[in-house]
């Protein structure tokens, strides 16, 4: 006999002390509800629990204690448990009716109860998580995807004389200020200063911007155009100082000097800057970066100067000269560049490092120091040129500190690796262990190359001076009444939080004495001990924080209204303690059923131990005991079957009954019933799969096997006299003449309606975890599919066979994990085991593949379950190197969308994710330096000279309407490259593979050299393609030397507020 499962140790007495429902007795039926026999007393007065066979036991399930009994503040005991026993949650929370110490007691004890009980019960937030910490910079809401806007916003907050200049500014009494930018930033940087929260929206400002909040941008493009339009709106105040505050505050000059080198004369071509825009590579430092800038270069061959002296083409010597640096130096670094070879735009993840000082004396030719201090580093975290997230690293003068501000996240940073995958995990603090920014540092230290980074966009270094630190003005009073206000109001919040945190308290001691009392008597240590049995999932959601209570206008009923312990559950049919539900109950004192009812708590039904059910238990039994006789039946068929001894008589019985009869629960079992009561092999409809309708020996050999005389006997054991054919008995001549076509639509009919349901491609919707199922070839499915539907015109299948399910390496062909294979394999159908069993035992074949779902838990605790994992095994396991890649030429389906119309589609195969934060950024960086105004007469309301405007529209992906362009491409083969299927895309749209996004899956396939095979991408799958808007961002700035955007162009901020004025 098989050994019985822990799980049914109450029953490790069926099959053995008991063979017949009738000899139950009220001992076993309280051992099947896990307690222990009726205790007789002996001869010294003392009970003992016996069972019976006088041998002396404890209850099924043991009694682990009370954890929180008889504790002064009610904290664990751990010592409170039974010697011997090992409690823990996974043991005993569910499925020990003994055992209550992880009904949630632990939430009304652990440091934080009362904040968990607070949230539960008051809908208000604690307002006092919104208050700005001291000596902490405010930070800005991101409104979907306006963290370049944030970041950059905090870099100009914290430029104290921009901050000034922004505060003095003045606006007409009668103008409408809803749509004025700068009294926006003004109102925004008031809230920033003055503010008591940690975060403030700045939504006021972007409606004002006409901004998308759904759309990236390019944080340089936004930073020349806002500029641009500051520098427009100071320009018509009336203080003087104001007007010219941009250009004194940001602009700088140099000179592009050309040297002849026939006739030596040089000609000199004035520009002027607001930002420098660096070449980075190979890992160099800053001042690497400009050593390249001003390099002298030749001008030979095709690139020869027109020189206006010797009127003719020449060789020449071009350099640029640095003349002048502004107060408030922007350096951008050009991450973003154009690969040539692969037609894309990349990312460059090179080191750039850079130092807390610069001294530009020699490149200013100056014979005194001139020092420029870092103050603001911004940084692109993302591995693409087409996403990723702006934050802004800031030094805050009042406080000589560093932030990392990130949108509403303010932490305070101090490490020298500007880096945010570096610090994200574990803190920004955690990688200055051997360096960090000293605010006190000599000037020589400064000057050193000691900080990195390699996702640095924007540098910003501030010119050192004798004068006094620049303290902004208040802003204007009407403005700062508005910050005032709001404080205030905030502090009224804060106040009546507190009251109502106060109140709640009480409310939540009160709660929790309530509890302590309930479970620090509820616990019963002895099957005897008088209780009842109340449902698991309702106990421990009395013992939820909110008691399981429902919300009424935000707040929670109070405890006299609390729901009662519904333990229906726990009742069978019969409204006795149905016992296989005892486990999914709890086992609890009458004290506690006492104080559960002076609270007005009812349990209903009230189930005690005197409650068990004959009736259920009898019925229970008998299944019991039927599966161990019957699981013993087969096997010794099997050992019968098997043995080597030879038997002088066979015998013909029904093959299909055979089958069935094998199961571990046959199909035409019925419950509650004996293995004496199942049908015998002559019963019908199994009768005829032996005998014909003439009573002699069936035609049809398929549906009957041989047996011997031992197991022969085994089955008259059990079904009494069964007269078989002997195996050489004669077939029937009236069914051989006849051909009996109606023998095979019976036997067609037969297996198809045992193998009804059967799945007969691909995986099964629903797979038992741990199951055993099989994998068979779809060939033998699609001809026993055939045979079934009409045995006459179709040939029934001679095997079952699987060899073209594996490869040359003998393993399997398909990985069932991957969603390609499941949906577009055509070869094989997962069936169950009972159905393999019956096909191989009518057809043969092989070699077996076995299929499994396994699970597996997320966490320390299994019990909880929180985050349950499945994947497909197979073994043999499938094969990585052939796998379904064995293919000569596919076709490949590509669904092509606009970046802006692209969604989000849970078929990971079809559409990628798209996390919240993922933000596209436009490349901008692949010209060379043309942020130049090359006449100084120009006037910037004519063209914003902010910086080059070579900039490309980036979108943001968005969810709505699947919107796209599907196409599918033949003849594709394993050696087809993603430059290749990207210029089959550029023929049928028209769009440059550098401005195609192509996806499989979640991934972004980036390497246009890498084939679909290197990719593992298999046959009939899926591709998406991102394509973005085409212009002058996308095109090869060598070739343009005018930085004027294209007429009527607007770039990727056209029609916001930021170039109305322009366009």
């Amino acid at each position: 006999m098989p050994p019985i499962a822990r799980k049914d140790k109450q029953w490790q007495f069926v099959g053995n002390e008991v063979r017949d429902v009738d000899d139950l007795t009220m001992d076993h039926i309280r051992v099947i509800y896990g307690l222990g026999p009726f205790r007789e007393t002996g001869e010294n007065g003392s009970s003992t629990t016996t069972k019976p066979n006088g041998k002396k036991t404890e209850s099924i399930y043991p009694y682990c204690g009370n954890r929180y009994k008889d504790s002064p503040s009610g904290s664990p005991l751990l010592a409170k448990g039974m010697p011997g026993n090992n409690c823990t949650a996974a043991r005993c929370k569910d499925g020990n009716p003994h055992c209550l110490n992880y009904m949630g007691q632990e939430q009304w004890e652990k440091e934080a109860a009362f904040d968990e009980y607070l949230a539960a019960f008051s809908k208000k937030t604690d307002p006092e998580l919104s208050k700005r910490k001291p000596d902490s910079p405010a930070g800005m809401k991101n409104l979907g995807a306006t963290c370049y806007a944030n970041s950059l916003l905090q870099v100009w907050f914290h430029d104290l004389p921009f901050r000034d200049a922004i505060c003095r500014s003045r606006f007409r009494v009668d103008a409408d200020k809803s749509s004025d930018a700068l009294y926006q930033l003004q109102h925004l940087f008031a809230r920033l200063e003055y503010g008591a929260k940690d975060t403030y929206n700045p939504l006021p400002l972007v409606k004002s911007l006409k901004l998308d909040t759904n759309m990236q941008q390019d944080a340089q493009e936004f930073c020349n155009l806002f500029m641009a339009l500051i520098d427009n709106h100071l320009q018509s105040q009336e203080d003087a100082y104001l007007r010219t505050f941009i250009k004194d505050q940001f602009q700088g000059h140099y000179s592009y000097i050309t040297t002849c080198k026939k006739c030596k004369k040089s000609s000199v071509r004035d520009c002027t800057f607001y930002e420098l825009m660096l070449n980075i590579k190979e890992n160099r430092s800053l001042m690497d970066c400009f050593d390249e800038f001003v390099k002298a270069e030749d001008l030979v061959g095709s690139d020869r100067y027109s020189c206006s002296f010797c009127e003719s083409l020449q060789d020449a010597k071009r350099e640029i000269k640095l003349d002048s640096l502004p107060k408030v130096l922007n350096i951008q670094l050009m991450r973003f560049v154009y690969d040539a070879a692969t037609s894309t735009k990349k990312k460059s993840k090179d080191t750039i490092r850079f130092p807390l000082t610069i001294d530009f004396s020699d490149l200013l030719g100056s014979q005194t120091a001139i020092l420029y201090d870092l103050s603001a580093v911004l940084v692109h975290s993302g591995p693409s040129a087409h996403s990723g997230h702006f934050m802004a690293h800031v030094l805050d003068k009042p406080s000589n500190k560093w932030f990392v501000l990130n949108d509403e996240e303010v932490t305070e940073f101090d490490s020298t690796v500007f880096d945010p995958e570096d610090y994200a995990e574990t803190g920004v603090k955690s990688k200055a262990k051997k360096k960090t920014i000293k605010p006190g540092a000599s000037d020589a230290e400064r000057l050193l190359n000691a900080l990195s980074s390699r996702n640095a966009y924007m540098l910003t270094y501030t010119r050192r001076t004798s004068e006094p630190s620049v303290t902004p003005i208040k802003p204007p009073s009407d403005i700062l009444d508005l910050v005032m206000a709001d404080n205030a109001d905030f502090d009224n919040e804060l106040k009546d939080y507190t009251e109502i945190k106060e109140k709640t308290r009480v409310k939540f001691e009160q709660a929790r004495e309530d509890r302590r009392k309930l479970y620090c008597c509820w616990d019963v240590n002895d099957d005897e001990d008088d209780s009842c049995y109340v449902s698991s999932a309702a106990l421990s959601k009395y013992m939820q924080l909110d008691g399981g209570r429902e919300l009424e206008d935000g707040t929670l009923r109070e405890d006299s209204t609390i729901i009662d312990l519904d333990s229906i559950a726990l009742a069978c049919k019969h409204q006795n303690l149905c016992p296989t539900a005892v486990t999914k109950g709890k086992r609890i004192s009458v004290d506690a059923q006492r104080l559960l009812a002076e609270r007005g708590i009812r349990i209903e039904p009230v189930l005690t131990p005197m409650d068990v059910c004959l009736p259920c238990t009898r019925d229970l039994f008998q299944d019991k005991l039927y599966d161990i006789m019957h699981r013993q039946d087969i096997d010794e068929i099997k050992r019968l079957s098997s043995s080597k001894r030879k038997s002088a008589s066979a015998y013909w019985i029904s093959k299909p009954w055979l089958i069935t009869w094998q199961k571990v629960s046959p199909d035409f079992h019925r419950p509650h019933t004996s293995t004496t009561a199942d049908p015998s092999p002559l019963s019908e409809p199994y009768l005829r799969d032996v005998f014909c309708e003439h009573s002699n020996l069936s035609e049809d050999k398929s549906r009957r096997k041989v047996i011997n005389k031992e197991c022969l006997k085994k089955f008259t054991d059990i079904f009494g006299p069964i007269e078989l054919p002997e195996h050489d008995a004669p077939e029937c001549q009236e069914c051989k003449g006849s051909g009996d076509a109606n023998g095979l639509f019976a036997a067609a009919a037969l297996e198809k309606d045992e193998l009804k349901g059967i799945n007969t491609h691909g995986l099964p919707s629903n797979m038992v975890p741990g199951q055993r199922y099989y994998a068979a070839s779809r060939d033998f499915m699609r001809r026993w599919i055939g045979f079934t539907r009409d045995p006459v015109k179709n040939e029934r299948p001679k095997i079952l066979d699987n060899n073209g399910l594996l490869c040359k390496h003998d393993l399997f062909l398909f990985d069932l994990n991957n969603l390609a294979d499941k949906k577009h394999n055509e070869n094989v159908a997962v069936i169950r085991e009972d159905e393999w069993s019956y096909l191989t035992a009518m057809y043969g074949g092989g070699p077996e593949i076995v299929i499994m779902n396994q699970e597996s838990v997320e966490g320390e605790d299994s019990s909880t379950q929180d985050h349950v994992f499945s994947t497909v095994q197979s073994t043999p396991a499938h094969c990585p190197e052939c796998r379904i890649l064995d293919f000569s030429t596919t076709t490949l389906t590509v669904r092509i969308y606009k970046a802006d119309e692209f969604v989000i589609n849970d078929e990971a195969s079809s559409t990628p994710a798209s996390s919240d934060n993922s933000q596209a950024p436009a490349p901008t960086n692949d010209s060379p330096p043309s942020n130049t105004t090359t006449n100084a007469k120009s006037k910037r309301k004519q063209t914003p000279t902010f910086g080059s405007t070579g900039t490309r529209q980036s979108k943001r992906i968005k969810t709505g309407k699947v919107l796209y362009d599907e196409r599918r491409f033949s003849e594709v083969s394993k050696d087809t490259t993603v430059l290749d299927l990207k210029l089959k895309i550029m023929e049928l749209k028209g769009t440059l593979p550098l401005c195609q996004k192509l996806l499989y899956g979640k991934a972004e396939l980036d390497d246009n050299e890498k084939t679909i095979a290197e990719l593992a991408i298999p046959p009939g799958a899926v591709l998406n393609v991102l394509t973005f808007d085409q212009d002058v961002g996308d095109l090869d700035f060598d070739k343009f030397h005018n930085d004027t955007p294209a007429s009527g162009h607007p770039g990727g901020f056209g029609g916001t507020g930021l170039t109305e004025n322009w366009f």
